[in-house]
């Protein structure tokens, strides 16, 4: 078999000599060395090899600067060049703004918001994905979002539409959405194919790789470089979303390079490792690790690959969770009449539930647990990631649900999402010296709460750190995060305002079982500032309630929330401290 390469670059493409044409059962001897010298990218011997070569295509002055035989710049010229030795010069690519329209997905609903880059061809046009109710753009362009998780995910044909299993994009695709459906962030999805040496040229290098040769190898030998995709007009995208920093969901070091040369703010990096290995899939991971340097991946790697079921294509295509038809109908009913969040409560309701007996509230076991000890071990580790978890109190106290987390890493869509399913009035939890230290006193010296809460006087930041009324998401976000630094004194606050802080008992959840003490205990075991927001959870089923435990547990099951009780965390103090 025959596999011939074209030039990228529209209707003046040409073929490419005869020489790089490839038989994909043999390689012909030498072919990759006069592709690319030394098999490995190394360029420093090609001039010897155009000297001795006198009818190859003249040398061309790629993107990168390296002088290549014609072959290889043909295919690595991303976009064209002149044959007199030197590039066009490069014009800077901006992305426009199309339109957004929802997206509802088995996942969740999005948005899916479109743009055009001046001068691409029709169907190169880059979109972006975001959850409907946790929105990533900042205010304006004076008040940028930071921290927002971001993928950038490249068009995999193969593997998200043909279901290939010779890699892991519609898995990575798949974590991605669900990540951002939960934890709030944006999918950036772009049309490069096959590391950007697009479709056919894919399928080619996937036919060397079925002779033997690893990705990598199989990109040089068509002439390509390992990785050929640009990131040039993601800039353009996150101005447009005013994003200023971003979480990177990525296992590739190559790709937080290629963002930040071109001005993107990586503040840091989110792993994306898939479940399990395929035999399919196992020499490509490896290669990402061992020759691509991908982090993350050694425990992945270390583990047998794991063989697909025969029936592979129905059993992939079952349904995520059980459904009824009554649930299906009249969730579509209430979502044709424009109530989303009753469908949003008609949904959760109805889930089939793994909880044999629906119980009425949280009691401790004979171990002095309630849903045990990995459930305090999973929420101090997903407060350490920056995530909110749901905490019940006993059913003989508030039977409550609160969404707890770490005030130091509380961002405005944080803010927003506990706005929407709570009360509404935003707390935290301080210790006695912290409350000392901002000069803020009881509320009243007799307090009269039935349980004890001790309310401080209510507070903003000041002006001077970007407030304006204090009540919207990204003001109470900054509140709260000062609130928690160390370093903020009394003066970087007003009084009154719209923040509660609250004044957590010495000995946390051992000396008093409140929200108040759970909040910091967490926050502390998680290795963040004792410093905690909580905020009751309002029942979607019955709005005029708050939440309880039956539909808390149908509630986090839904949108992937870690739960676990003061009782556990209780408990879980008395272990671990005993035992050190």
């Amino acid at each position: 078999r025959q596999v011939s390469q074209f030039q990228r670059g529209g209707a003046s493409s040409s073929p490419l000599s005869t020489a790089t044409q490839v038989n994909v059962m043999q390689v012909p001897p030498g072919l990759q060395d006069s592709t690319v010298p030394g098999g490995n990218g190394d360029d420093s011997n090609n001039n010897n090899h155009d000297k001795n070569n006198q009818n190859s295509q003249p040398a061309f002055v790629v993107k990168n600067g390296h002088n290549l035989n014609g072959r290889s710049a043909a295919l690595l010229s991303k976009g064209g060049y002149q044959d007199n030795g030197a590039t066009e010069p490069q014009t800077k690519k901006v992305a426009e703004y199309v339109a957004e329209t929802k997206l509802p997905t088995d996942v969740g609903q999005f948005q899916l918001r479109a743009y055009r880059v001046p001068g691409a061809p029709l169907g190169q046009e880059p979109c972006v994905i975001y959850a409907r109710d946790k929105p990533p753009m900042g205010q304006d362009a004076q008040h940028l979002a930071q921290h927002v998780p971001v993928r950038i995910h490249d068009q995999c044909l193969t593997s998200e539409v043909f279901r290939s299993q010779r890699c892991d994009c519609k898995e990575q695709l798949q974590m991605s959405l669900k990540y951002i459906q939960k934890h709030g962030g944006c999918i950036v999805y772009l049309q490069q194919e096959g590391r950007g040496i697009g479709l056919a040229n894919k399928v080619a290098a996937y036919a060397l790789q079925d002779g033997g040769m690893d990705t990598v190898d199989a990109n040089r030998h068509l002439g390509f470089e390992d990785d050929q995709r640009e990131y040039d007009i993601l800039p353009s995208i996150l101005e447009d979303m005013n994003i200023g920093g971003i979480q990177l969901m990525t296992n590739n070091p190559r790709k937080v390079e290629m963002l930040t040369s071109v001005g993107v703010n990586v503040e840091r990096t989110l792993p994306m490792v898939v479940a399990q290995t395929t035999p399919y899939n196992y020499k490509y991971l490896e290669t990402k690790r061992t020759r691509m340097n991908h982090s993350n991946l050694a425990k992945l790697l270390s583990q047998d690959p794991t063989t697909m079921p025969p029936d592979g294509a129905s059993s992939h295509m079952m349904p995520r969770r059980p459904d009824s038809s009554e649930s299906v109908s009249l969730a579509a009913e209430y979502i044709n009449n424009g109530t989303e969040m009753s469908a949003n409560a008609v949904q959760v309701s109805l889930m089939v539930e793994d909880y044999p007996e629906p119980e009425e509230g949280v009691k401790a076991r004979s171990d002095g647990y309630c849903f045990g000890r990995e459930s305090v071990e999973k929420a101090i580790q997903a407060m350490s990631r920056g995530e909110m978890v749901v905490v019940v109190d006993d059913m003989d106290r508030e039977n409550e649900g609160d969404f707890i987390m770490a005030a130091d890493d509380c961002t405005p869509l944080d803010m927003a999402q506990i706005v929407r399913y709570s009360s509404g009035v935003i707390c935290v939890a301080l210790e006695d010296e912290r409350l000392e230290e901002l000069d803020l006193p009881p509320m009243r010296s007799d307090n009269q709460d039935p349980k004890g809460t001790a309310f401080a006087v209510t507070v903003d930041a000041t002006k001077e750190h970007g407030i304006t009324t204090g009540i919207s998401a990204t003001d109470r976000s900054t509140t709260v995060q000062m609130l928690a630094n160390g370093k903020m004194q009394a003066s970087d606050f007003a009084r009154p305002g719209h923040i509660l802080p609250l004044r957590a008992r010495p000995g946390g959840v051992l000396a008093r079982d409140g929200h108040t003490e759970a909040a910091v205990d967490l926050s502390r075991l998680a290795g963040r500032s004792p410093a905690g927001v909580l905020c009751e959870i309002v029942s979607e089923e019955n709005p005029v309630e708050m939440m309880r435990l039956p539909e808390i547990k149908r509630f986090c099951k839904k949108h992937g929330y870690v739960l676990t009780s003061i009782v556990d965390i209780a408990q879980y103090r008395r272990d671990t401290e005993k035992s050190s």
